[in-house]
């Protein structure tokens, strides 16, 4: 009986292995796409190269604390499902509090793909990822955050799009 149940439990673990490798979830931010931000910062450090450089160490910050958006141009139209925002190295008055990821097919019209609010980083450099459902191929995904939670600026240090390749 104890060799069924452990023999059971193995081929269970080699299933549940089979399967998460038969699924591999990419960032599409490391394609080569084209960054931009609405606001450019004053301090060349802080421009939203940041937020694709896989440094949690540095980051975007602009001094406004209204709504402003950044986004990503994929080379080539991905179905993004997932992405991570990472908080700052300091001040977390800076950190998004409500936003909205959009997609758009050509830049100029924009779909509501996901929408977080009252939001908190409890740590500074934390990572927090955000799934949601998505089976369109967008080129462009743009972060609009209309909110931060106090202050004048408005910073992230990370920000990533992931697919998953099948």
């Amino acid at each position: 009986m104890k060799r069924k149940l452990i023999r059971g439990i193995g081929i269970i673990l080699c299933s549940l292995s089979a399967q998460s490798l038969s699924a591999q979830v990419t960032d599409i931010t490391n394609n080569g796409g084209v960054k931009k931000a609405q606001f450019v910062p004053e301090k060349i450090e802080e421009d939203v190269d940041k937020l694709f450089d896989n440094n949690r160490n540095t980051k975007y910050c602009y001094g406004f604390s209204g709504n402003l958006w950044v986004q990503y141009q994929s080379p080539e139209p991905v179905i993004v499902n997932q992405y991570a925002i990472s908080s700052a190295n300091d001040v977390p008055e800076r950190d998004p509090r409500n936003w909205k990821l959009l997609g758009s097919v050509d830049g100029k019209k924009w779909v509501k793909l996901d929408s977080q609010a009252k939001e908190s980083f409890e740590e500074r450099m934390q990572t927090k990822v955000y799934s949601f459902e998505n089976t369109v191929p967008y080129t462009w995904y743009r972060l609009h955050i209309t909110a931060n939670n106090g202050d004048q600026a408005t910073q992230l240090s990370e920000w990533r799009l992931f697919y998953e390749k099948k």
